[in-house]
């Protein structure tokens, strides 16, 4: 290294230029450090997701089914009455599209269902959901003698098509 004394270069001895030469180390590896601390610090931390949409998984379905056939078996034994089964079988359809959606729908009414989002994995469950509770509502809240004649449906019907909603939301 040189140095301009009195007008002129004059050698700097190597015992000089230490602490220039450690600064400038301290420094680099204080840049290192600092880049390598904004590249760990900086990514994103890995969450663990909640399964939903079109990743969750669908080992619980034979729950749901079963729960369907207990209310046809007991409406068959007669522990149930038919409007009881038709509102037992909504509740579930609701309770099962809760848990599929990640958000409580048990209470919706037609109005509301018919304003939930149409989200790319659960879109088609929504549809079926609205359309089973639809065609669960009036059995559910008629009254017989309103409802009656060959369009009302049979518990085994309301069945079946909870069952369809469990088995066609699409598989996650």
């Amino acid at each position: 290294m040189w140095t301009m004394a009195d007008g002129r270069f004059t050698a700097v001895a190597p015992s000089e230029t230490g602490p220039y030469a450690f600064a400038t180390f301290a420094l680099l590896a204080a840049a290192v450090a600092l880049c390598l601390a904004s590249v760990l610090l900086g990514r994103p931390r890995q969450r663990r997701q909640i399964r939903q949409g079109a990743h969750r998984p669908q080992a619980g379905r034979g729950e749901w089914l079963d729960a369907i056939d207990d209310i046809r078996s007991r409406f068959h034994e007669g522990q149930l009455d038919e409007d009881d089964a038709f509102a037992e079988l909504a509740a579930l359809a609701r309770r099962f599209a809760s848990d599929r959606l990640g958000r409580d729908v048990t209470n919706h009414t037609l109005a509301e269902l018919d304003r939930l989002p149409r989200s790319r994995g659960g879109g088609r469950g929504v549809d079926l959901l609205r359309q089973t509770i639809r065609a669960l509502y009036p059995p559910e809240f008629a009254e017989p003698a309103v409802h009656a004649g060959p369009a009302r449906p049979t518990v085994d019907e309301a069945a079946g098509w909870v069952s369809n909603l469990v088995e066609r939301w699409r598989a996650r």
